[in-house]
This record gives C-alpha cells, sequence and structure tokens, in this order.
C-alpha cells in the first residue's frame, strides 16, 4: 500500500511558503489506518511496557499500537496538563520560541510515538524527558518524515 495517497499536501497552510502534510485522510480510512499502525509496530523488536505518545496526534498512535501490539500507554503533555504529583518537565526550543513538555515519572521500557517528524526537537526532548523520568526509550517511531532532516534514527512509515 502506497501512504503518500493518503496524505493530503496543502501548500502555504498555515501560512505561506509552508507545505503542509495532513495526516487525516489516512486516519478516515480504517484499512489505511489498520495496516499503517501494523507497519509501524514492526518497526520495534520487542513489545514495550508503554508505547509513549507525544502530545497531541502521537496519542492517537500510540493508543492503537497498543491496542495492536500490547503494551501500556504513557503521555507526554505540553506544560500544564497532568496533575503535579510525580510529574517531571524538560524545556526544549522550536522554531519560533520556548516550549516545556511534562511526563509522570515510573520505569519500564518505552517506545517513543509521534506523528509527524519535521526538525527533530520534540523528539530528543521526549527522549530526555523519558530518561529523566526513569524510562528506558528502545525505539522512536513516527508515521510520516517531512523530510527536513536527513540523518535520524527515528523509524518512519511515510518518508518525503
Amino acid at each position: 500500500m502506497d501512504y503518500k495517497d493518503y496524505i493530503e499536501s496543502i501548500e502555504d497552510f498555515p501560512k505561506e511558503g509552508i507545505l503542509y502534510r495532513d495526516i487525516q485522510p489516512l486516519l478516515e480510512d480504517n484499512v489505511a489506518f489498520s495496516m499503517a499502525i501494523a507497519e509501524m509496530g514492526k518497526f520495534i523488536d520487542k513489545v514495550p511496557d508503554y508505547w509513549v505518545g507525544i502530545e497531541s496526534r502521537g496519542f492517537i498512535f500510540a493508543s492503537a499500537l497498543s491496542f495492536f501490539y500490547g503494551g501500556g500507554v504513557k503521555l507526554i503533555r505540553k506544560s500544564g496538563k497532568l496533575p503535579n504529583d510525580n510529574v517531571k518537565r524538560v524545556n526544549y526550543t522550536l522554531e519560533y520560541g520556548i516550549d516545556t513538555i511534562e511526563m509522570k515519572s515510573g520505569s519500564g521500557s518505552v517506545v517513543l510515538v509521534d506523528d509527524i517528524y519535521a526538525t527533530g526537537g520534540t523528539m530528543k526532548a521526549s527522549e530526555e524527558l523519558s530518561k529523566i523520568c526513569g524510562y528506558n526509550t528502545i525505539g522512536k517511531i513516527c508515521l510520516l518524515d517531512i523530510g527536513i532532516v536527513e540523518k535520524h534514527d527515528i523509524k518512519c512509515l511515510i518518508n518525503y
């Protein structure tokens, strides 16, 4: 299956000069979405204790991977979205400023999951946060790589 057939390319969104890759058509198609989840899970050699969804669309993929392969789900959220007990934070730089992500501490193996890999900043911060929180990252996967960073260790189902 060519998953690119299910990705809509929208020029000049959200601003001029940006080519937005919309994953909603893939999510709308039950067969394409199911097959994408099955193939994304094959990137991982061992089922983790937790699939970690990165806010917010990573939640969709982490939950589906958990359902399909087993293992629980943990969430990495933007600042202020989790109760303060047992939460750690990491600040990281974006193209346009600084952001903060949070996660509850614990232990076990994790696979970090997001929808789109762009510059890698969020994934790098998520890996750092997972380590600070006591987890062992055994994999990093995304549905789609938009092709900004040439060399990285993120497994992506769709590559531009």
